[in-house]
C-alpha cells in the first residue's frame, strides 16, 4: 500500500507538475507573442512619425530653402529606412505581412533616393509618402487585429491554467495529504505566473494609452500646422497659436509674448486659460528663460529663482520658453500651472509642446517676412509712400468702385517747385530729406482711405475716393499750405523754402479712365507751374492759392 501510494503520489505529482509546467509555458509564450506584436506596432508608429517628419521637413524646405530642414528630412528618411528593415526582420515569420513589409521597404528606398537628391526646385514627393503611409496604415490594422487575437488567447490560457491548478489542489487536499507540499509549491508558481501576466497586461495598457496620447498629440499638431498656414496676418497667427496651446495643454494658462521693434521689450499678443500673473509688457532681461536661451521650468525645490515679469503675485509653477526661428529669438511662450500635479501632467507632452512652439516660431517668422516683402513690393523705400505700380492698380480699382457707387474720385499730381536746382545746389542727400518731409505732410493731410504715392522723382500722386469737388480742392490747398510752411534746414543753416504745385482732376467730370485723369491732373500741374508755382490748379482752370 505504501509503495502503491508512493508510486501514485509520484505519478500524480509528475502529472500535476507536467500540467502546471505546460500551462506556464503556454502563458509565457502567449505573453511573448503579445509583446512581439506590441513591438511591431511601436515600430510602425515610428515609421509613421518618420514619414510625417519627412513630409513636413521637405515641405518647410521648399518654403524656406533652409538647409537644416533638408537635413532633418534626410535624417528622418534614413530612420524610416532603418525602421522598415527592422519591421521586415520582426515579421519575417508572418506570411501575410511579408508583402506589406517588402512594399514599405520599396517605397522607403524610393523616398530615400528622392530626398537625397532633393533641391529647392524639386516637387514634394507626395506619391511615395502616400504609399508609405497607406502601407503603414494597412500593416498597423493587421497587427492590431493580431494583437486582439493574441490578447484573447493569452487570457484564455491564463483561465485554463488557473482552473487546472486549483482543481489539482482540491483533489490533492481531498485524496492525498502527502501531495500538499507539492501542490502548495505549484500554487506559489501559479501566483508568480499570474503576477507576471498582470504586470504584462498593465504594461500593455500603459503602452496602448501612450500610443493613444501620441496619436492625439500628432492630430493636434497637424491641425495646428494647418490652421497656422491659413493665417493671413500676425494677429491671426498669435490667436491660432494660443488656441493650439490651449488644446494641447488644457490644464494650464499661458500667453504668447513677442519682441517689439526695438527688441528690448516683450508685449503680450495672445493668451489662453484663466487669468495669468504675467505683466502685459516687460523687458527681455526680466525673463530667465530668455536670458538662458532655453526653456526654463520653475517649481519649488527645483528652482527657487523667479522671473521678474510678474505683478505683485508670483506663481509657483510656470515654464518660460523662447520662441526661436532661423536662429533668431522672436518672443516668449509663458505657461502657468495651478499646482504640482498640473506641472507633472505637462511633462509628458514636452515634445509636442516643443514641436508646436517650433511651428509657431516658423509661422511668425514667415508672416513677418511675407509682410516685409509685400511692403517692399508696394512701397517706395525713400518716402514709404505707395509706389507707382501700386498707384496704377489702386486707381483702376477705385475708378471701378466710383463707377458702381456713382461717386466723385479725386486725383492730385504734386511736384516740388525748383527741386532740380535745389537738389543740384545742396546735394542729393539733402534733396532726399526734403522729399521725406513732403511725404510726411501728404500722409498727415489725407484720410485713412486715401492713397499717397510717389509717382517718380519729385512728383507725387494722391488718390481721394468718394469726395466732393469742394472737399478735393480744400484738401489740395491744405497740403499746399502744409508744405509751404516747411523750412529746409541742415543743422542751423537755412537752405530755403519748400513749395509745391498741385494739379487736381476729378472723376467723372474730367475723365473716366485712369490715363485721362492722370493726364488732366498733369496738365493742371503744368499750368500751375506756368502761372507762378506754389498753387493748386483744377483741371477746370480754377486757381485756389498762390
Amino acid at each position: 500500500m505504501l509503495v502503491t501510494a508512493a508510486v501514485v503520489c509520484v505519478l500524480f505529482m509528475l502529472v500535476a507538475g507536467a500540467l502546471v509546467y505546460g500551462n506556464t509555458r503556454r502563458t509565457i509564450t502567449a505573453a511573448d507573442y503579445v509583446e512581439h506584436t506590441q513591438e511591431v506596432l511601436t515600430s510602425l508608429r515610428v515609421a509613421a512619425q518618420m514619414t510625417d517628419r519627412v513630409e513636413s521637413s521637405a515641405h518647410l524646405y521648399l518654403i524656406t530653402a533652409d538647409a537644416g530642414r533638408l537635413d532633418q528630412a534626410r535624417t528622418s528618411v534614413n530612420a524610416l529606412d532603418s525602421t522598415a528593415a527592422h519591421l521586415n526582420a520582426l515579421i519575417s515569420d508572418n506570411d501575410q505581412e511579408n508583402g506589406n513589409a517588402a512594399q514599405l521597404a520599396s517605397c522607403s528606398a524610393e523616398l530615400t533616393r528622392i530626398i537625397n537628391a532633393f533641391s529647392p526646385a524639386s516637387a514634394l514627393p507626395e506619391g511615395p509618402i502616400q504609399r508609405c503611409q497607406q502601407t503603414i496604415a494597412m500593416m498597423t490594422e493587421q497587427e492590431r487585429r493580431l494583437l486582439a487575437e493574441r490578447t484573447t488567447s493569452s487570457q484564455r490560457i491564463s483561465i485554463v491554467s488557473l482552473t487546472t491548478d486549483f482543481l489539482f489542489v482540491g483533489i490533492s487536499v481531498l485524496a492525498l495529504i502527502t501531495l500538499f507540499g507539492f501542490l502548495l509549491r505549484s500554487a506559489e508558481l501559479s501566483q508568480r505566473t499570474d503576477k507576471r501576466i498582470l504586470e504584462t497586461n498593465r504594461d500593455l495598457e500603459k503602452s496602448i494609452q501612450l500610443l493613444k496620447d501620441q496619436a492625439i498629440e500628432s492630430e493636434m499638431l497637424t491641425t495646428s500646422r494647418d490652421e497656422l498656414q491659413l493665417c493671413v496676418n500676425l494677429q491671426e497667427v498669435y490667436k491660432s497659436a494660443a488656441a493650439s496651446f490651449s488644446r494641447l495643454l488644457p490644464q494650464t494658462s499661458g500667453a504668447l509674448c513677442m519682441l517689439n521693434n526695438s527688441h528690448n521689450m516683450l508685449e503680450t499678443v495672445s493668451s489662453w486659460g484663466e487669468e495669468i500673473a504675467l505683466e502685459d509688457c516687460h523687458s527681455t532681461e526680466s525673463c530667465c528663460g530668455l536670458r538662458s536661451g532655453q526653456p526654463r521650468w520653475r517649481e519649488p525645490a527645483v528652482s527657487e529663482i523667479h522671473c521678474t515679469h510678474f505683478g505683485q503675485r508670483k506663481p509657483e509653477f510656470y515654464v518660460c520658453a523662447p520662441v526661436i526661428a532661423h536662429g533668431d529669438t522672436l518672443g516668449l511662450l509663458y505657461i502657468q500651472c495651478k499646482d504640482a500635479a498640473d506641472m507633472e501632467s505637462l511633462k509628458p507632452r514636452v515634445l509636442a509642446k516643443r514641436q508646436l512652439l517650433q511651428l509657431t516660431g516658423m509661422a511668425v517668422a514667415s508672416m513677418k517676412l511675407r509682410i516685409k516683402l509685400e511692403n517692399q513690393s508696394i512701397r517706395d523705400p525713400l518716402t514709404n509712400l505707395f509706389n507707382r505700380h501700386f498707384m496704377e492698380i489702386a486707381l483702376e480699382r477705385e475708378l471701378l468702385r466710383a463707377t458702381r457707387k456713382k461717386s466723385v474720385l479725386g486725383v492730385f499730381m504734386l511736384d516740388v517747385d525748383h527741386f532740380k536746382a535745389f537738389n543740384d545746389t545742396h546735394g542729393h542727400a539733402f534733396g532726399d530729406a526734403v522729399l521725406k518731409l513732403v511725404a510726411e505732410v501728404c500722409q498727415k493731410a489725407i484720410r485713412n482711405e486715401d492713397f499717397a504715392c510717389r509717382y517718380g522723382g519729385e512728383e507725387f500722386t494722391i488718390i481721394l475716393p468718394d469726395v466732393t469737388p469742394e472737399t478735393a480742392a480744400m484738401r489740395a490747398e491744405c497740403i499746399r499750405r502744409g508744405i509751404d510752411e516747411l523750412r529746409a534746414f541742415e543743422g542751423k543753416q537755412f537752405y530755403g523754402e519748400v513749395t509745391v504745385s498741385i494739379g487736381v482732376a476729378l472723376y467723372p467730370e474730367d475723365g473716366t479712365t485712369a490715363e485721362v485723369l492722370l493726364r488732366k491732373a498733369d496738365q493742371a500741374l503744368y499750368r500751375a507751374k506756368q502761372q507762378g508755382r506754389n498753387q493748386v490748379m483744377l483741371a477746370a482752370d480754377s486757381i485756389f492759392a498762390g
